[in-house]
């Protein structure tokens, strides 16, 4: 490994741990290998999937992975603390290893490298954590992280699906009894970046988590994500006291997939909860279960979806789709307020615009500025620098036309909070037709656009190339034309309001300024 590289060496540390691990495993000592291999038996695994997952044992010494190390002559205790595996004493500056005495899982990346660890305690007796997994590293974040995806993958295309469940021995005694579309979101609650990692095998998510006040906790907030990214979700509700790993052991892989097949809609799953707590006998207790299934509706993106889901809500408990609509549109303001706040970083202040504005037709090149927020190409080394100097350079008061201005506020606060642009979702949260039309009369690709001997003299796109398209150059230019309108429309309201000689001339000169530097 070329060990001058701070990424390379990291993944080389975790590789040599696991390794080290596995080792222990099968060459511990009698005392702890008897006991680590009863507890193997316990929990089913045969030694293939053992091997198969890179299962291992860290000893219960303080220093016998640093000591491995060391001896070896492979990497300093410094090396070995930037990859996780050991802590330093605060009080004594001294080293220890950071697993000790615990089942070892090897935390792999969607390519099959060894990001991080997770480490279970064997011993039922033992006061510590159940898990602990490795912190943060330059390889490894635990927000970013699906254990089981390397091995999934295949399996999640193949099917179309996908199972999430919550832990380690979840993932791998379903995969020893043949269900391999699954993974788990270990270490952490289910984020925003594991949904879109998903996204990238499947959009059809089956959600599997313990029936237990915690477990249920979980779900919801998963739910609540998933629906979010625009994926379809489904929620398997196993018996109380079971888990994934528990059911396929003591019922097997057929009567798994019958719990499967009775999965559950969102809208089914908290009505479950509902009546499981005695919540659905009274009016009131009723309109709480609806409100709260419409907290969830108002998550997803795509607005049919959300046309079935009132549907199915109306249909089944005998309301009016009109109500169940109302009570959306007043959840989706207080939602919209949460998810997605205003930012006045770049555009500080409102503008006041004349009648005359609300139908006049906008400038060219506020429509390209548009056209360059909602046509991205991330592959295109220059869209975010591009982006970013508009960003940096944009002025309130290069915006002539109100609705184009609105629709920049929301494009800009859309990149401000998820550095990218979702447009398909931001049109399903627009309330204002004609912002929403600006909007769309920009959804085409820069490459499509009428050939230039038919663009509007003052268009931009007139003398960028389009292929490739650089990006900053565009921006650049767009940046350049909105001030020479500015100043243009400041001249001309300096001689209607019969400005003084002098006063015009100097705009001239700022005007004269601008077409220098363009």
């Amino acid at each position: 490994p070329d060990i001058s590289n701070e990424i390379t060496k990291l993944y080389d540390i975790n590789q040599k741990a696991a390794r080290y691990f596995y080792e222990n495993l099968i060459n511990s000592g009698a005392q702890e290998r008897e006991m680590v291999w009863e507890y193997l038996d316990k929990r089913g695994l045969d030694k293939e999937t053992i091997t198969k997952f890179g299962i291992g044992y860290a000893r219960s010494n303080w220093h016998s992975l640093e000591n491995y190390f060391i001896e070896e002559g492979l990497y300093s205790q410094s090396d070995l603390e930037l990859a996780g595996l050991l802590i330093r004493s605060e009080k004594d500056k001294k080293y220890h290893d950071r697993f000790r005495g615990r089942l070892i899982f090897p935390i792999f990346n969607e390519s099959g490298k060894v990001a991080g660890f997770g480490g279970r305690i064997i011993k039922s007796d033992e006061d510590s954590a159940k898990y602990i997994n490795s912190p943060e590293t330059r390889i490894y974040s635990k927000s970013k992280t699906l254990y089981g995806l390397n091995f999934a993958k295949d399996s999640i295309r193949s099917n179309d699906s996908v199972l999430l469940v919550e832990g380690y021995m979840d993932v791998v005694s379903l995969f020893q009894s043949d269900v391999k579309n699954v993974v788990a979101s270990s270490g952490t609650a289910l984020t925003e970046e594991q949904v879109n990692l998903i996204s990238r095998y499947t959009k059809n998510i089956f959600l599997l988590y313990d029936a237990d006040l915690a477990g249920i906790k979980a779900a919801k907030r998963g739910i609540e994500i998933i629906l979010e990214q625009g994926l379809n979700i489904r929620v398997v509700t196993l018996p109380n006291g079971e888990d994934p790993d528990s059911f396929i052991k003591s019922k097997g892989k057929n009567e798994f997939e019958k719990q499967l097949k009775n999965s559950k809609s969102i809208i089914s799953f908290i009505s479950s909860i509902y009546m499981q707590e005695g919540k659905m006998s009274t009016p009131e207790e009723k309109a709480e279960f609806v409100k709260e299934i419409i907290q969830y509706i108002v998550r997803i993106p795509d607005k049919i979806r959300i046309t079935f889901y009132i549907k199915e809500l109306a249909d089944t408990y005998k309301l009016y789709e009109s109500d169940m609509r109302d009570e959306l549109n007043r959840a989706y303001k207080e939602y919209k307020k949460i998810k997605f706040p205003k930012t006045s970083i770049v555009l500080p202040k409102k503008r006041n615009y004349s009648k005359e504005d609300k139908d006049e037709k906008p400038p060219q090149a506020e429509l390209e500025l548009i056209n360059l927020f909602i046509n991205s190409d991330y592959k295109n080394p220059t869209y975010i620098k591009g982006v970013n100097y508009i960003v940096d350079n944009i002025f309130i008061e290069y915006i002539s036309n109100k609705h184009v201005l609105a629709a920049i506020e929301i494009l800009l606060d859309e990149w401000h909070n998820e550095e990218k642009i979702d447009v398909a979702k931001l049109l399903s949260q627009i309330e204002d037709e004609s912002v929403r039309d600006v909007i769309i009369s920009q959804m085409t690709q820069r490459y499509e656009i009428t050939p230039s001997d038919h663009l509007p003299t003052d268009s931009i796109l007139s003398i960028v190339e389009r292929t490739p398209i650089d990006y900053l150059r565009t921006a650049t230019d767009i940046i350049r034309m909105l001030k020479l309108q500015s100043v243009n429309r400041k001249i001309r309201k300096a001689i209607s309001n019969s400005e003084t000689i002098e006063d015009s001339m100097e705009k001239k000169k700022k005007k004269k300024k601008v077409i220098r530097r363009k």
